[in-house]
Formats: C-alpha cells, sequence, structure tokens
C-alpha cells in the first residue's frame, strides 16, 4: 500500500523590485530584485523549504513560474535543488547555479503564460495615485481595477 499525501498548491509571490517598493504597478517591464528581495527570498527558502518544512521538495510534483525574470529569479533562490536546469538557463549558467545545490526534487520547472503578471497597460508604471489623477483629469470616474481594468491591457 502506497501513502497518499493531500495534493497542496504553493503561490510565491517574486521578491521586492523598486517598482513594488515605490507603489508602482508592473506586469510586464522586467524589472530585477533588489538587494533586499533577494535576501528576503534567501530567507524565505530557508525557513520554508526543506524535509521538515512547509514546502518538501523531494513531495513536489509540478513547478509552474512565469516568464517574468522576477520570478524566475525568485524560484532560483528558493532553493529547491531541482534536477533539471531551469528552461531559461544556459548550461554555464545551471552549472553555477547547481554548484551549491544538492538535488531535491525531480519536479520538472515550466515556464508558462497562465501565470503571469497582470497586463497594466497604459498603466503600467504608475502608481495608483497617478491613475486616479488621469482618469480625473479625463473625467473619468474612480479606479478599481477588478471592475475597470486597464485600457491596453486587462
Amino acid at each position: 500500500m502506497t501513502s497518499a499525501c493531500t495534493p497542496r498548491v504553493f503561490i510565491v509571490r517574486h521578491g521586492e523590485t523598486e517598482w513594488s517598493l515605490n507603489g508602482r504597478h508592473t506586469g510586464t517591464t522586467e524589472l530585477p530584485l533588489t538587494a533586499n528581495g533577494e535576501r528576503r527570498i534567501k530567507a524565505t527558502g530557508k525557513a520554508l523549504v526543506g524535509d521538515d518544512r512547509l514546502i518538501v521538495p523531494r513531495s513536489l510534483a509540478h513547478i509552474y513560474v512565469s516568464p517574468r525574470k522576477r520570478a524566475q529569479r525568485t524560484l532560483e533562490l528558493l532553493s529547491l535543488g531541482c534536477a533539471e536546469r531551469m528552461p531559461w538557463q544556459h548550461d554555464a549558467d545551471a552549472d553555477a547555479a547547481a554548484a551549491g545545490d544538492a538535488i531535491r526534487t525531480h519536479a520538472r520547472v515550466q515556464v508558462t503564460d497562465k501565470i503571469r503578471e497582470w497586463d497594466y497597460g497604459d498603466y503600467e508604471g504608475l502608481t495608483s495615485a497617478q491613475i486616479r489623477e488621469q482618469r480625473a483629469r479625463r473625467g473619468e470616474g474612480s479606479w478599481d481595477i477588478w471592475k475597470d481594468g486597464c485600457p491596453g491591457g486587462e
């Protein structure tokens, strides 16, 4: 008899970027993590990833990641110990990244648009206050992203 475990889904948001620090809406713009963002994701990995932690790498079946570089870097910094190189890495990058990581999971990493960040369209890079100001100048009402969406985006 095999032991079955309850399927679980873990969602990890990408680390801090300059735009997330100052409240600018970030969707399609490629921004690197800040040094603090990298430190915090590494700390998150140490706290949450391991055989005696919430995320047990050997139990992972699938790993999905956004096509955004900040999300991919976040995945790298979690140190899951993936057996296969990350789809975005070249051989030399993968060798360097794997040098310090023991293989802890054979889960396949899949880059997918299905979990990509929101497309802010014309509002990309703006703060909510700037969006409200723009809308007021154009005679448009208040802005609720869930009702109003973003012109040129979602």
